[in-house]
């Protein structure tokens, strides 16, 4: 039996690596403390040296050998450690002073001092030739030095313990505040995974990273269980828009075997025919609204004249408004453009007036306006029809949606949700407002230059 493997965590590898940091901080910091004491100290000793050494050449100008050899002998340790002088002839022979040494080169030197309790003890050595010849050999001894310098270094050892046993504790605090933060969201994925579309991640009172990660993440799920419920609601649509033509479709094909006549046969093949395009036709619908809602397509827009698209497009429609009893004016401001798509604009503004057409008594007027508002561009089609119930007119834009009073028109419930993802497309939106009487539907577009 494999045993048991603890789950990676980054938080705990996060406080582990900012508890590593934190030691390699301290080691450099140590070093650094330690070699300025160290260091003050060494100057220190040396500038003792060269003031006990400018007074003892003092001396010997003064007083001479004999003079400077008192003064030697009766010398004591002054400053932070031990200090002491001797006097050298030329040829080595030491001539007095309180320490015992060999005669060293001149300047700066380091020197063993004999010390008949504990050995020979490490000095630093200041030797200066006098004019006669002789050397002045002024000593201090490193051992307090030493004393001090190991000192620090277990001041260091057990400060940098006490320093990583803190770090330690911060990291392995750290750890569980973050495993505590990220716990939530994970259980939140986690309910996700197995399906559950109801659960959303506790958002605390703080509004920090990961309060606003959580914040995110319930947003995405109300669009995902959004666009599950919307996906379901089309799938119900669809089967039941397709269901109709298809069983239209089957009929006709089982009256074919049976019918010998070729004029009935052939009108019923070109009833069967158009029973197939309106079937096509809504699969072609559907993937026109998917490309648009793919947003994909912003990478070919150009600089539309929309003006004299309106204009066009207002000539086009104005003799099926007649024929179907209509009533339509235009009044369209001259130099608007924007940047996108000409076909997709025009087959949005055609879907709306189609709409009014489609779905207003005769006798209606349908009023297509388009100006400068705001910075934007407001495309209205505008009706005196019945218009929309406030409570439905969110719902119409959405896939296959269509009241109960446009069940016998022509249609699948997919022109508003492709004119609403053509606006979205633009960076745009699409409003419905009553227009009392009627409907009005109004595209607002951004008016913008192409880069």
């Amino acid at each position: 039996m494999k045993p048991h493997r603890q789950p990676s965590s980054a938080a705990r590898r996060i406080a582990l690596f900012g508890l590593l940091l934190y030691a390699l901080a301290l080691l450099p910091l140590g070093m650094a403390v330690h070699y300025a004491t160290h260091a003050a100290l060494q100057r220190q000793i040396q500038a003792n040296l060269l003031q006990l050494s400018d007074t003892l050449r003092s001396d010997y100008r003064n007083d001479g050998v004999r003079g400077v050899i008192q003064v030697m002998t009766r010398l004591h340790g002054a400053g932070p450690v031990p200090q002491g002088a001797a006097l050298f002839s030329p040829q080595g022979q030491r001539l007095g002073g309180n320490i015992e040494t060999v005669m060293p080169a001149p300047g700066w030197q380091r020197i063993l001092l004999a010390d008949p309790r504990e050995g020979p003890d490490p000095a630093l050595a200041l030797v200066s030739v006098l004019p006669d010849g002789n050397r002045l050999v002024v000593a201090a001894d490193l051992e307090s030095l030493e004393v001090i310098d190991r000192t620090l270094l277990g001041m260091f050892l057990v400060t940098g313990i006490a320093l990583l046993l803190l770090g330690a504790v911060a990291a392995w605090l750290l750890a569980r505040y973050l495993q505590n933060r990220l716990a939530p969201l994970e259980a939140t994925a986690t309910a996700v995974m197995r399906g559950d579309l109801t659960t959303r991640a506790r958002i605390g009172p703080a509004g920090d990273e990961f309060d606003r990660a959580a914040a995110s993440l319930n947003a995405m799920l109300d669009r995902i269980s959004a666009l599950v419920g919307q996906l379901r609601e089309v799938s119900a649509d669809l089967a039941h828009d397709l269901r109709t033509p298809l069983m239209r479709l089957r009929h006709s094909l089982d009256a074919l075997r049976t019918i010998d006549d070729p004029v009935r046969r052939h009108a019923l093949i070109d009833r069967t025919v158009e029973q197939t395009d309106e079937v096509l036709g809504l699969f072609d619908a559907i993937l026109r609204v998917s490309e648009v809602d793919a947003g994909t397509l912003a990478n070919h827009f150009t600089t539309v004249d929309v003006s004299d698209l309106l204009t066009d497009l207002a000539e086009s429609v104005a003799a099926a408004a007649e024929d179907s009893g209509h009533a339509i004016q235009a009044q369209i401001a001259p130099g608007l453009r924007l940047h996108g798509d000409r076909q997709l604009l025009a087959q949005a503004v055609l879907n709306l007036i189609e709409n009014a057409l489609r779905h207003t008594p005769v006798g209606c007027h349908i009023r297509l306006d388009a100006h400068r508002q705001d910075g934007d561009l407001r495309i209205a089609v505008c009706d005196d029809g019945p218009g929309i119930p406030d409570a439905d007119r969110d719902r119409v834009r959405q896939r296959f949606v269509r009241l109960d009073r446009a069940r016998s028109s022509p249609g699948h419930g997919l022109g508003l949700s492709l004119v609403d993802a053509i606006a979205r497309a633009h960076g745009g939106r699409l409003s419905l407002t009553d227009a009392r009487p009627g409907l009005c539907a109004c595209l607002e577009l951004p008016l913008q230059e192409p880069d």
